[in-house]
């Protein structure tokens, strides 16, 4: 089992938390692997994963980001990521401080939102050797299609009354992050494969919080990934699933080609959160094993 430490980053006044995996008895620093899981997903439901990245000689890393599970922040459940870009940034460089992991030798390994966020920041931070981009959405734009136009319309006339809310003193509003919409109370995710692999995976989760804020939702519509394809030079791994609509897998193969070699593309059949509830175990295998040949060194 590898050896775990609870870890504390202070981030533009910050606390964000998280616990570090380091393989035993590793003859020297190991490569170190930060790990983001999707939209909501606290940070414990990927320390689970570690064993995984032990067994293949690496370290691994994941945190909550501000606002959200164990970390600092306000209000509670939004969700930037924009801003969890530039804080996963300097989190990179609180590992070069440390001697129990090798920072030189770092990939990022994100799912959904968290693919799309190691994408960007391996776009713009040299210090990123590899990435494993899982069913990204590449277009924030596209996240309004997973609602109906009315739903949309009733979301988008609630941001700016929730903005001046909050500017008044007010709480941040939010939504059901997944479960059956009803009128009047609409949810971000509602497809039967989701509501099954968050009920299984996440749900019983201490730190896991069923809601996000309205004003996420402005934050995720102005995300564009793919404006920052011919600039990801590190070595990239994409799994997508062949008949993603969550993220839609169309907007993932065009981002992809345009990404700069060297690249390797997985496809799945399925939809987006199929692929994770029947193939995860593969997904990790295979992208543990390519990340540990990419950070060998």
């Amino acid at each position: 089992m590898p050896i775990e430490t609870d870890l504390e980053f202070l981030v533009s006044g910050k606390a964000l938390r998280g616990k570090l995996f380091v393989p035993e008895d590793s003859p020297q620093p190991p490569p170190v692997v930060i790990l983001q899981g999707g939209l909501g997903g606290p940070a414990e439901s990927n320390w689970g994963m570690a064993p995984a990245f032990a067994a293949a000689g690496l370290a691994c890393l994941s945190y909550d980001h501000r606002n959200t599970g164990y970390s600092d922040g306000e209000p509670r459940q939004e969700f930037d990521p924009w801003q969890q870009c530039r804080d996963l940034r300097d989190i990179i460089t609180h590992l070069a401080l440390r001697d129990d992991v090798d920072a030189g030798r770092l990939g990022l390994w994100g799912v959904s939102i968290g693919g799309a966020n190691s994408m960007f920041v391996a776009a713009m931070d040299t210090r990123v050797s590899a990435v494993v981009s899982i069913i990204p959405p590449v277009s924030g734009w596209s996240a309004r299609s997973l609602q109906s136009p009315e739903t949309l319309a009733e979301l988008e006339a609630r941001i700016p009354v929730d903005r001046l809310a909050q500017l008044e003193g007010a709480p941040a509003q939010t939504i059901r992050l997944h479960g059956k919409p009803t009128p009047g109370d609409p949810v971000m995710f509602s497809d039967q494969e989701g509501l099954e692999f968050v009920e299984k995976m996440i749900h019983g989760l201490p730190s896991f919080r069923n809601a996000i804020t309205i004003s996420t939702l402005d934050r995720i519509f102005e995300m564009e990934v793919t404006a920052y394809a011919e600039r990801i030079t590190a070595p990239l791994l994409m799994i997508l699933a062949t008949e993603d609509s969550v993220a839609p897998v169309e907007e993932a193969r065009e981002m992809y080609a345009r990404i700069p070699e060297p690249k390797e593309l997985i496809e799945f059949p399925g939809q987006h959160y199929e692929i994770l509830s029947q193939h995860f175990p593969e997904i990790i295998q295979r992208s543990t094993r390519w990340l540990a040949d990419r950070l060998a060194g």
